[in-house]
C-alpha cells in the first residue's frame, strides 16, 4: 500500500448526508452529516446526533489516497462532541474500490470528559458491488463496545446512484424483531477552482 501513496487532489469537494433511523417503538432520529475537503486532503466534517443524540461533533484529518485499479483512501480524525455526549475521539474513514468492489468503515474511539458518561469503540463497515453505475448492494455491519459489552448488528444495504446523489437503504438486525432501517440522502459536488 504505501507504494500506492499518494497526496495529489486535483480539485476541492464537499458533501451533505442525511441518514434517517427508522425502528418500530423507538424514536426517529435524523442524522446530517457535512463534509469538505481541500485539493490538499485536508478534511473536515460536522455532524449531529452522530455519537449520541444531541451530541454536535466536530472532526478534522487529512486524506491519503492513490491506486489505479485498486483505489484507496485513508482519513485518520481527530474530533470534539459536545451535547448528550461529550468528548473527543480519535477516528478513521477508509475505502478501497478495486473493480465494481468496495470496502468502507468508519471506525473511532470515543473517550467521555464527563463522568457519568462511558467512554466506546464503533465501527461501521460496508462490503458492497457496484452492480451498474447506478444501482449498488452489499453487507453492512455495526460494532460497538462499551462498558465492557460488545454490539454487534449485521445488515444489508442497497442503494441508487444519480449522478451526484446517492440514496443509500440499509436493514440491520434484518432477522430479530429490534430490526432498524437507516435510508440515507447523500449529494457530492466538487469546486473546479477549490482551495
Amino acid at each position: 500500500m504505501c507504494m500506492l501513496y499518494s497526496t495529489a487532489f486535483t480539485q476541492a469537494k464537499s458533501g451533505v448526508e442525511s441518514y434517517n433511523f427508522l425502528s418500530h417503538g423507538k424514536d426517529y432520529v435524523w442524522m446530517p452529516i457535512l463534509h469538505y475537503q481541500t485539493k490538499n486532503g485536508f478534511y473536515t466534517e460536522l455532524r449531529y446526533n452522530y455519537e449520541d443524540v444531541r451530541t454536535l461533533s466536530l472532526f478534522g484529518g487529512k486524506t491519503i489516497s492513490g491506486g489505479k485499479s485498486l483505489q484507496y483512501s485513508i482519513t485518520p480524525l481527530v474530533g470534539f462532541s459536545a451535547g448528550n455526549f461529550t468528548g473527543v475521539s480519535l477516528a478513521a474513514n477508509a475505502e478501497i474500490d478495486w473493480m465494481s468492489f468496495y470496502i468502507s468503515s468508519q471506525t473511532q474511539y470515543s473517550i467521555a470528559t464527563k463522568q457519568n458518561i462511558a467512554d466506546f469503540l464503533f465501527s461501521w463497515s460496508e462490503l458492497g458491488y457496484n452492480i451498474s453505475s447506478k444501482f449498488f448492494g452489499g453487507l453492512a455491519i455495526q460494532y460497538t463496545r462499551q462498558v465492557g459489552i460488545n454490539n454487534v448488528e449485521p445488515g444489508f444495504v442497497a442503494g441508487i446512484n444519480l449522478k451526484k446523489i446517492s440514496i443509500p437503504c440499509y436493514v440491520f438486525n434484518p432477522s430479530n424483531p429490534d430490526r432498524y432501517f437507516v435510508v440515507g440522502l447523500n449529494f457530492e459536488f466538487d469546486y473546479k477552482n477549490g482551495k
